[in-house]
Order: C-alpha cells, then sequence, then structure tokens
C-alpha cells in the first residue's frame, strides 16, 4: 500500500536524488526515544532510512492508542504541526534503533520551488499518507477483529516482528485480550 521515497527517486535523475537526499540531516534515534512529542512545535519531518518508529495519542482517558506505524524508506512526522506551524498533536518514538533524515520546513519549500520532480515527490508522497489514511479508516470500519488482523498479518509482517502486541491492539482497535484470542484461533 506504501510507496516508499526510494521508489519515486528511482525514477529520477540522479542529481535530482543527491540535490533531495543531500539536504537532509542524519541522526541516530536509540529504540524508546521521541522524535516527536505532542504540544511540541515542529520543524521537520524525517525520512527513515532504517529502522521503525511508531506515531501515537493519549486518548481522553489516558490510553496510548497507536495510530501508524513506519518502516524505513518512508517518511514520517507529525504532518499537522510541521504544515500548519502549530504544536504536534502526535507523539512518534522509535520501536528500533533508527537511523533518520530530517528537513525543515524552509528547506523543503526551497527543494520545491528549485525542482519541479522535487515538488511533485512530495505531493506524491503526501498523497499516499493520505490514501493509507482512507484505508485503515476503512478497514476498521468494516472489518470485524479476525479481518483486521489478517489484513495487518498480510500488510505489516514486518512490524510484526518488532512492535508490542498491545500497540498491534490498539492500532486495530481492539482490545490486548481481544487480539490474543484472534491469534489463538488463526493459529489453531
Amino acid at each position: 500500500m506504501t510507496i516508499t521515497v526510494e521508489q519515486y527517486l528511482n525514477d529520477v535523475p540522479k542529481e535530482i536524488k543527491e540535490m533531495f537526499l543531500g539536504q537532509l540531516n542524519y541522526r541516530p534515534l536509540a529504540a524508546g526515544e521521541h522524535y516527536v512529542r505532542e504540544g511540541q512545535y515542529v520543524q521537520t519531518i524525517a525520512y527513515i532510512q532504517e529502522g521503525f518508529l511508531r506515531t501515537y495519542q493519549i486518548d481522553y482517558q489516558g490510553n496510548d492508542i497507536t495510530l501508524e506505524f513506519h518502516r524505513p524508506d518512508s517518511f514520517c512526522g507529525s504532518y499537522y504541526g510541521f504544515y500548519a506551524h502549530e504544536p504536534a498533536m502526535d507523539n512518534l518514538v522509535a520501536i528500533t534503533d533508527c537511523t533518520i533524515g530530517t528537513i525543515t520546513y524552509e528547506q523543503l519549500m526551497g527543494l520545491y520551488e528549485q525542482n519541479i520532480n522535487i515538488n511533485i515527490l512530495g505531493r506524491k508522497l503526501i498523497e499516499q499518507v493520505c490514501i493509507a489514511k482512507d484505508f485503515r479508516i476503512a478497514k476498521m470500519l468494516k472489518s470485524d477483529a479476525e479481518g483486521r488482523y489478517r489484513w495487518f498479518l498480510e500488510s505489516f509482517p514486518d512490524i510484526l516482528q518488532v512492535a508490542q502486541l498491545q500497540h498491534i491492539a490498539s492500532y486495530l482497535g481492539i482490545k490486548p485480550e481481544t487480539l490474543s484470542r484472534v491469534r489463538r484461533k488463526i493459529t489453531s
């Protein structure tokens, strides 16, 4: 369902790819370390070179609800905070050790103005974020717990290897005990 940065960058000339990747500021992020915290003003979005992250929010009852999982070769960030210049509504935390490359809003807008191919790349990546969110919402509304988990198994086998089960359950909109029952049913 997701299209990686690499898939788009492979279709553009080498110098454009180098121009884009050359703007990123790479840094490590340890497992458990937050890249974004709710309420902070977000200055960057990140390209995940390696590792996995999770986006979550704390609901009105204090529950940790997973909204997204992020894989290598994709972007992540608090898009609302980044594009609206408002405090982040999400938290992003590394679930494994990661290497991320960050880019500021000003840098990204400058690249968009400089090169139409990078502008198109940015638009297509944001389109994929919107498509993935709509698809997940439809899955949550139209599938029972078993259907959701089967979809997750098909779509995110790599995430299953690194994420905690309670985070997978909250992502699927089910209780951990329901997830355990569904998993037992599927494996028996």
